[in-house]
């Protein structure tokens, strides 16, 4: 029987595997990336550098280049669309070098030298733009001349303002009949529309989808809106709305999304028990109140941009067919456990002052940094057994901005195509009202349940069957348990008012900080929040005004450079007064955020009336900063 199972598996992995995207036999040293040696930003680079992540050419390419079944919009109609001022294509690089996008050049799988994470996909014989996990979590940083390209490192992308921009550049289309003529000449010419009527209504039906989603997804606080700027999304709230919207088709059923955090860094996902900052759904497909693991985790991100599904099951269809590909989004994931953190380059950056960071490892210990976040001293980076255990601090205790995490719990929405049907992890119904975080789980896993349509019925069955052996034979994670406040605490909803500690590891590469990227570096991390007037007087605090856009960095507090906006009007100015955007919180080292005291245990004291017993430790001073910034320098 044994030798009857291995034939099997063998067999559906003989059929699978040479499915993986060729990068083609050579590649270049530099992954193709473009170079800009100039721009609207003040930023300079004459060469492009990748630094030791354990990944080699090949793999960065594929990484950028593999779809996971996102269908933006219309590849050739992309291809050829003009910016609103001139008859220049909109992905002209310098046009996306200006939402942050990374630029390459033409290579194998990237014929048309789209930039990093724009890929093309095929669903139902139609061909589509879409994004690839590369967009959001692949870097670059500029210093003296040198650009740093970093895998799995928080993009800058402006994906909002991208977002927004298209749109008026379909609407401009439409309008401006020079324009039009010329692209529908081009659609025309390449058979993708029969004449120019037929091709206006396809395009207005695009304008019309892309004006939508852009109001439904408004960043709307109070009568304010708020965009996001360089480096940040509402990707909670932007899957929640794509989930509520497809429940009642062609009415309004959304949430404002405006709560943006930083794109996360991706080193080390796979190790995690929990991932998201909030930790919405573990890493282990079985667990309590999981989002099926990171299958799960990865099909509500691709829902979130972009995927094509349907909630209306067809006849003998275990779940919603969509243009997800599954297999792909296994093979991510797999790919992601060799990716490893960088390590600060001493050949670009002046080099660490190993004096000065032994002092600065004395700070770290004495402020319990270790207690929350993981580091290299906890794990060994390169080792494939190495585990990230996540400790989570509630609101209260961390005092960072709360939108995100309270936004997650909270929306909701006509439960539309939902109402009836059983709410995951419970023996009650959805009602008239569904909550977003229950109707994407429900979604996510109907989509999952699904094959993939568009291969033959006989393929669809084996790559199933491959697909969940291997989900389960390549997750490392078999347990997880959600510690709040150094204390077990599965408690659903409320445990979910918290945010993560990250791993420490790579820490210098992964600018602005806090969860919503409300702090410009390192050192100022480590700095109070202050009102105005304080900052006036003199006083050294965080800035409550800065710049975000520019790649250029700063070797010494660690963080990418606030440049004026007076000499680089492109740039985006973070006001950190707005909601969503505060940049209080997490003040330890400023003696102003209280410490959980902790027993020899590990685990929090509590008093004789069962509450959580806190200390608090004196500020540091500017000399103890500049060490404990160039320790973390190490990690």
């Amino acid at each position: 029987m044994k030798k009857v199972c291995f034939n099997f598996m063998a067999t559906l992995i003989l059929l699978t595997s040479c499915t993986y995207v060729s990068q083609g036999v050579v590649v270049n040293s530099d992954r193709y990336a473009a170079i800009i040696k100039h721009d609207e930003f003040g930023d300079s680079a004459t060469s492009i550098v990748y630094l030791d992540q354990n990944w080699d050419r090949y793999d960065s390419l594929w990484f950028y280049f593999t779809t996971q079944g996102s269908d933006f919009m219309p590849y050739d109609i992309f291809l050829d669309l003009e910016q609103v001022a001139s008859s220049a294509l909109f992905r002209d690089s310098k046009n996306m070098n200006k939402y942050r996008f990374l630029i390459q050049t033409a290579s194998y799988d990237n014929s048309e030298g789209l930039p990093v994470g724009f890929v093309k996909d095929t669903y139902q014989d139609k061909s589509y733009v879409g994004f690839t996990c590369a967009a959001c979590h692949t870097a670059q940083i500029n210093y003296q001349g040198t650009g740093i390209r970093i895998d799995g490192a928080p993009a800058l992308a402006d994906f909002e303002g991208f977002l927004l921009d298209i749109e008026t550049a379909v609407k401009a289309t439409l309008n401006d009949p020079a324009k039009f003529d010329r692209l529908a000449k081009k659609m025309i010419d390449k058979k993708i529309s029969n004449n120019k009527k037929e091709f206006y209504l396809e395009l207005k039906a695009i304008s019309q989808e892309r004006e939508q989603y852009n109001i439904a997804n408004a960043p709307i606080q109070g009568e304010l809106l708020v965009h996001y700027g360089y480096g940040r999304l509402d990707a909670f709230g932007r899957i929640y709305n794509r989930v509520m919207q497809h429940l009642t088709p062609g009415k309004p059923n959304s949430n404002p999304a405006n709560a943006p955090v930083s794109y996360p860094f991706l080193w080390d996902t796979p190790q995690h028990d929990f991932v998201q900052w909030n930790g919405v759904g573990n890493n282990n497909p079985g667990g309590a109140k999981g989002f099926l693991g990171p299958l799960g985790r990865n099909t509500g991100e691709v829902l979130g941009v972009f995927a094509k599904f349907e909630l209306v099951k067809r006849p003998g269809d275990k779940g919603f067919r969509s243009s997800v590909v599954r297999r792909n989004l296994l093979r991510l994931e797999d790919h992601l456990i060799t990716l490893q953190s960088p390590l600060w380059p001493e050949d670009i950056f002046p080099k660490i002052n190993k004096e000065l960071a032994n002092q600065g490892k004395k700070i770290y210990q004495k402020y319990q940094c270790s207690a929350c976040h993981s580091s290299p001293e906890q794990f060994d980076r390169s080792s494939s057994k190495r585990r990230v255990i996540a400790q989570f601090s509630s609101l209260d205790k961390i005092q960072t901005d709360s939108a995100m995490a309270i936004n997650a719990l909270i929306y909701s929405g006509n439960s539309g195509l939902l109402k009836g049907a059983a709410i995951p992890d419970s023996e009650q119904t959805f009602g008239e009202i569904a909550p977003a975080l229950l109707a994407l789980k429900r979604v996510t896993a109907g989509v999952i349940a699904e094959a993939d349509h568009d291969k033959s019925a006989a393929r669809r069955w084996v790559e199933q069957a491959y697909d969940f052996f291997i989900a389960s034979l390549n997750n490392p994670i078999t347990e997880t348990t959600r510690h709040v406040n150094f204390a077990i605490d599965n408690k659903f909803p409320d445990s979910l008012k918290a945010y993560k500690g990250r791993p420490l590891n790579g820490i210098w590469a992964t600018s602005p900080y806090l969860h919503n990227g409300s702090v410009p570096n390192l050192y100022e991390l480590f700095l109070p929040s202050c009102k105005d007037d304080e900052i006036n007087a003199g006083k050294e605090c965080r800035s409550n005004i800065f710049t975000v856009g520019s790649r250029e960095f700063d070797p010494v507090k660690v963080g990418l450079v606030n440049k004026k906006l007076s000499e680089y009007p492109d740039l985006f100015e973070f006001d950190t007064s707005l909601r969503g955007n505060s940049n209080s919180g997490h003040e330890y080292a400023a003696g102003r955020t209280p410490f959980i005291k902790l027993g020899s245990d590990g685990k929090a004291v509590k008093n004789e009336n069962g509450q959580t017993e806190v200390e608090w430790l004196p500020a540091i001073n500017r000399s103890q900063r500049l060490a404990l910034v160039e320790y973390l320098k190490q990690f």
